[in-house]
């Protein structure tokens, strides 16, 4: 017998679940104890949402170590409409243990979602018994697709961010007596009602049971045969040793399947066929098993509970083996089997037939589901009597899914028991990785000094420690040579973590030429490195190219990237994707939607505990917010304190630095300078500086400018791309030389980056070049950058012109814009429109005029990159 959903409280708890998921995306969790009512509301919200394709699944006890469970069972409803891409992906989960899937279950599941018309609903019961990478694919589902909505039902919050969380109380005495009323047909004395409050506790499950109690043993009438039967519990345990072994067994198999065929149920439990047939029959009458399907499934979780606890810790075992066995016996075919068939070899023992089961369902997971091989290398780890090694993978597969704090917490663990060798190494550099991503610099530093004299090759480690002491302000250069000397003989698995911390060491010390040799290196040895370390050589070296202000060829690697991070799942390793993402959408002018999702991956950062990329994605977004003039914004962005290291604290005082001189405070944006340019941090200083000659050229201090745009050309001499562009511009407009700012503009156009291109034109136009201020206010305008749309306009109207947006281009003009852009001559295009020649070159003149842009060329890229 279902709980009746009772009480204006369970009404008003649907409405809010049913009008929050209405609107997609949505994540939406129902919490409350077992028995509170959570599947039913869960189930009513499903129903109640018009038009949604529902696709309901159920995570199980065991289902921790069982990558993608629930989203494969929730899938499963999708058979008939979609039954290619669905057995593509089952095939796919079958088949990940090759370690190099063309496409990995938690990417499929997800393409195959965005794949489907009209809004979808997945709706997971029990979700905080998912596993890791379930957890993982439905975070990013929501920032993905936005036809995607899900609501899981759970007795206490997964790692998952939502939208909407629902707890859902005990019942009031009014609701109980309503419930009460609903199942007896009639409201009982207050006595008997305060006794079922009571004994309950307000839980509805337990409410039932009790009324039903009550009725079997006669203390409360009833005209319902069913409620006569007695409660659920009760008969449970008066069933006959047959039809308790059933049961028994159908709860251990529970843990990791919905239903069970009754062959395979009888010979677990030793019956015959017959007498499992008869027991089944009455456990089905009674209300303890319900058929679904093509099997059997127990009628409440609660129930599976109170059998499963029966059975005690002996008798656990022994099913589990038995289930193993049976499991063994079948054919051991397809990841999904392995995995099930390792549960319960976990749960049976003894170590030495755990260890191999567990050991084999690890390895089948490490490539495409890391926080499930996490799982298995710490149940296998609790197994083996030398945990060390297994310690160490676990570190390591939490890393890849950006776990940085289980990460360091088991990599420590390890490097606690693991004699000097390879595996220590490895574990040593995870545990600085996790340790710096977190902003635990310290720490980082701590891990790598004790263990660099055991390592077997200290590359990786010294790298490490030279990136983490740089960041910090310390002398790092010789610790670099040390580790770019030690690179001949460097393992091929540590060479892309060496290389990609020098690449970025040199990039914080101020010296390009030895970024592009490490960025070098890690392109050419990342073809022939296994797909994980390829990944991670492709995304350092895109980030230090975007970093480094190089956006075409950043983004032509991240591609290049993408398409094994596509492969081997969501997981993007400590941030550095989305990090890179926003670098490369900052530089390209995309502002709003680096904003977007910036403001998204935040919350994964954070969440994540990686605090030193979500540092760095914040001043990509300071750095947008401050040149859209959104001071209160980046107010409240900058009260976010930053890991504690010198370069974070010197940009963090850049970016103060640039908003009090917004706010027209000089003295505030001076001190802040001060601070930045202390620091000793290069990168940092050539950031400041370059503020600093624009604050002291606005503030007409001719002379503070000069000294500052001077000290920068100075410093930048091996600078970065974006660093000699800086100094170009700076150069420019302190000394009022043109030909530093036009080889600031071509550098910009080459490179596609709109904002500095509208910089170089801005400055070009204030040194007496007013044609290029049309176009920069355009670019200006496109970006929103409303400090520098005010800028040009008035430096316009100085020159005597009126600001043009782009939107006042003519139909005509247009026509002849875009088949410019198609490649036609004028002759061609005058044919095309059947003007005359000259009439083509007097749109041509008057569209150079209106936007700024000086040849065919420049419109063909114009167009290209959307400006027009």
């Amino acid at each position: 017998m279902d709980v009746p959903a009772v009480g204006e409280g369970r009404a008003g708890a649907l409405g809010q679940v049913v009008s929050a998921l209405s609107s997609t995306p949505r994540t939406v969790l129902i919490v409350g104890e077992p028995g509170i009512g959570k599947t039913r509301l869960l189930g009513e919200a499903a129903a109640r949402l018009e038009g949604f394709r529902v696709l309901r699944g159920r995570a199980r006890e065991l289902d921790g170590g069982r990558a993608y469970a629930p989203l494969v069972d929730a899938l499963g409803s999708l058979r008939g409409e979609v039954a290619g891409v669905l057995s593509d992906l089952l095939e796919a989960i079958d088949e990940a243990a090759l370690g190099e899937p063309a496409a990995v279950p938690g990417a499929m599941a997800a393409r195959l979602l965005e794949s489907l018309p009209g809004p979808t609903l997945l709706a997971i019961d029990d979700i905080h018994l998912a596993d890791a990478d379930t957890l993982s694919v439905l975070r990013a589902l929501p920032h993905r697709h936005d036809s995607v909505a899900i609501l899981g039902a759970a007795r206490h919050p997964p790692a998952l961010d939502v939208d909407l969380s629902v707890r859902l109380q005990p019942l009031t005495m009014p609701e109980v007596a309503e419930l009460v009323t609903t199942l007896l047909g009639r409201t009982p004395s207050d006595a008997v009602l305060r006794r079922i409050h009571a004994v309950s506790r307000g839980n509805p499950w337990f409410a039932q049971e009790a009324v039903l109690t009550l009725v079997q043993g006669g203390a409360v009438r009833s005209e319902d045969p069913g409620a006569r039967r007695g409660a659920i519990l009760s008969r449970l345990f008066q069933r006959d040793r047959g039809g308790r072994d059933l049961a028994r067994v159908l709860a251990a198999l529970s843990r990791t399947r919905e239903t069970a065929d009754l062959a395979a149920l009888a010979e677990l439990a030793g019956l015959r066929p017959e007498q499992a047939e008869r027991a089944f029959e009455a456990l089905v009458r009674d209300g303890v098993v319900a058929r679904s399907g093509d099997g059997y499934a127990l009628a409440h979780p609660l129930v599976a509970e109170a059998l499963y606890d029966d059975l005690g810790s002996a008798g656990r075992r022994d099913v589990h083996r038995r289930i193993a066995d049976m499991l063994e016996g079948d054919g051991l075919t397809g990841t999904r089997r392995v995995l099930e068939w390792a549960t319960h070899m976990a749960e049976a023992g003894p170590p030495a037939r755990a260890l191999p089961a567990v050991l084999r369902a690890a390895d089948l997971t490490r490539w495409t589901a890391p926080l499930s091989a996490a799982h298995w290398y710490g149940k296998a780890a609790e197994l083996s009597p030398e945990p060390g090694e297994l310690l160490a993978r676990q570190a390591l597969a939490y890393w890849k899914g950006s776990r940085p704090a289980l990460a360091l917490n088991s990599a420590q663990r390890a490097l606690a028991v693991l004699p000097a060798g390879r595996r220590r190494t490895q574990a040593a550099y995870t545990a600085v990785g996790a340790a710096h991503a977190m902003g635990w610099y310290e720490v980082a530093l701590d891990v790598a000094r004790r263990q660099i004299p055991k390592a077997d090759d200290a590359s990786a480690l010294l790298a490490q420690q030279a990136l983490v002491s740089a960041e910090l302000g310390r002398p790092s250069r010789d610790i670099a040579r040390r580790a770019w000397e030690s690179l001949a003989d460097c393992p091929p698995q540590d060479r892309a973590i060496a290389v990609g911390c020098l690449a970025i060491h040199a990039l914080v010390r101020g010296d390009w030429a030895e970024t592009q040799r490490a960025v070098d290196e890690l392109l050419a040895f990342a073809a022939a490195l296994p797909p994980g370390a390829r990944l991670a050589s492709l995304e350092s070296a895109a980030h230090v190219l975007a970093a480094a202000g190089q956006r075409a060829r950043a983004a032509e690697v991240l591609e290049q990237a993408e398409q094994i991070h596509r492969g081997l799942g969501w997981h993007d390793i400590a941030g550095q994707h989305v990090r890179t993402v926003a670098v490369i959408r900052r530089l390209g002018g995309d502002w709003d939607r680096a904003l977007q999702e910036i403001a998204v991956a935040a919350r994964g950062l954070a969440e994540a505990g990686l605090l030193e990329n979500l540092a760095l994605l914040r001043n990509m977004e300071l750095d947008i917010l401050l040149d859209q003039g959104r001071l209160e914004e980046a107010e409240r962005v900058l009260a976010e304190p930053p890991p504690g290291c010198a370069m974070q604290n010197g940009l963090r005082c850049t970016f103060r630095a640039r908003l009090a001189h917004a706010r027209g405070d000089l003295a505030a944006a001076r001190r802040e300078l001060g601070r930045a340019l202390a620091c000793d941090v290069p990168d940092v200083v050539h950031r400041a500086l370059a503020v600093q000659v624009f604050i002291t050229g606005s503030a007409g201090d001719d002379a503070a400018c000069r000294a500052a745009a001077a000290q920068l050309d100075e410093r930048s001499a091996n600078g970065s791309p974006r660093t000699l562009l800086a100094a170009d511009l700076a150069v420019g407009w302190a000394f009022r030389k043109p030909a530093r700012a036009g080889a600031a503009l071509e550098r910009a156009r080459a490179d596609g980056l709109p904002f500095e291109e509208a910089r170089a034109r801005l400055i070009l136009g204030a040194l007496g070049d007013t044609a290029q201020l049309p176009r920069a206010h355009a670019i200006f305008t496109r970006l929103g950058a409303a400090p520098w749309v005010e800028m040009s306009g008035r430096r316009l109207r100085e020159a005597g012109m009126v600001p043009e947006p782009e939107g006042r281009l003519t139909p005509g003009e247009r026509r002849v814009i875009e088949l410019v852009a198609g490649g036609l001559s004028n002759p061609e295009i005058a044919e095309e429109l059947h003007y005359s020649r000259k009439t083509v070159e007097v749109y041509l003149t008057r569209v150079y005029a209106k936007t700024g842009l000086r040849s065919r060329v420049e419109l063909a890229l114009a167009v290209a990159r959307g400006e027009l």
